[in-house]
């Protein structure tokens, strides 16, 4: 077995801690977060079947202005160049690191209720190396309380390839290892209830190279949100709020998620006690723009690992 390092330099401001805990996928296999020791682990397979164990750590870089993280790369040949280089693509898109959040940090120094984020380099909302476990981890994610949601999500991921490097890890299971499975696993293992058949469903057409999600990703970078919305809303499974959070996902920030948890936070923080409208929450933050969900999010974050609590438990997925 093979162990390779890189490094992937990121513009500040960047925290790994900020952008590991943006939301709640760091409790979800293959990711481990490893708060001691300020590290991400992740049990990562390759398109040929290798499954890699990655470890990324935020280190002091020597270009001025930039963070240094740190790849370290354990498996059957990981140093080969082709791994290095596949390995450190996808760490970057889990993690935006080429993103340019310039804008947003701007209106961080000018609102006091942003100033943690801006301190603790927050603003980057980490994703899965695919959105194919981004969409099915978002469907487990739908109206249930998000603890629920870890244990379906983490049950699903025991259909995964051993990780050789780690064997309490396994890379996320691929499209065929669940439609293999099907629903009625998904129904009586996973717990999954009416999301079994979507997911089954997704996973049959992706498989199949048929579920657009290739489409869905090329969407997301030519910036178009109406159309990425409408894209994601195809997907069985995946209603407007779910869109939304997958949009954030995508970098798309123009439109706030907005599920119980965010009704729970509006009417405490915002209208004086009293339940506002989803047009009377979308009013507040119109003035932000393609920012709005971003200035939304970390307006009510906290630098600690249980922040997303609200609304009795609900997920904010």
């Amino acid at each position: 077995m093979q162990r390779a390092t890189t490094e992937l330099t990121i513009r500040k401001p960047f925290g790994l801690f900020s952008t590991v805990i943006s939301h709640g996928w760091y409790q979800t296999l293959p990711f481990r977060w490893q708060h001691e020791r300020g590290v991400l682990q992740r049990a990562e397979r390759l398109v040929d079947g290798r499954a890699m164990l990655v470890e990324m750590s935020e280190q002091k870089s020597k270009k001025r202005g930039h963070v240094d993280l740190r790849i370290e790369i354990a498996g059957e040949s990981a140093q080969d160049s082709d791994v290095v280089r596949e390995i450190t693509r996808r760490c970057s898109t889990m993690l935006h690191a080429e993103e340019d959040l310039r804008g947003f940090y701007a209106l961080c120094a000018s609102r006091p209720e942003l100033a943690a984020a801006l301190r603790h380099g927050a603003g980057r909302c980490m994703r899965a190396s695919s959105l194919f476990e981004d969409v099915v981890k978002t469907i487990l994610g739908t109206n249930v309380v998000w603890k629920q949601a870890v244990v379906m999500i983490n049950r699903l991921a025991e259909l995964g390839d051993h990780c050789p490097a780690d064997p309490t890890l396994r890379a996320w299971p691929t499209a065929a290892q669940i439609a293999k499975a099907g629903e009625r696993y998904l129904r009586t293992r996973v717990r999954a209830g009416y999301r079994s058949p979507y997911i089954v469903e997704l996973a049959r057409k992706h498989a199949a190279g048929e579920a657009g999600l290739a489409e869905i990703e090329a969407l997301a970078v030519s910036g178009d949100d109406e159309v990425l919305y409408k894209a994601l809303v195809q997907i069985k499974g995946v209603g407007k709020s779910s869109a939304h959070f997958l949009m954030n996902l995508l970098g798309h920030y123009a439109h706030i998620s907005i599920d119980s948890a965010t009704y729970a936070y509006a009417k405490r923080e915002l209208f004086n006690g009293k339940r506002p409208t989803e047009k009377q929450i979308r009013r507040r933050f119109a003035e932000f723009g393609k920012w709005q969900s971003l200035v939304y999010w970390f307006a009510r974050w906290e630098a600690q690992l249980a922040w997303w609590e609200d609304a009795s438990g609900r997920s904010s997925a």
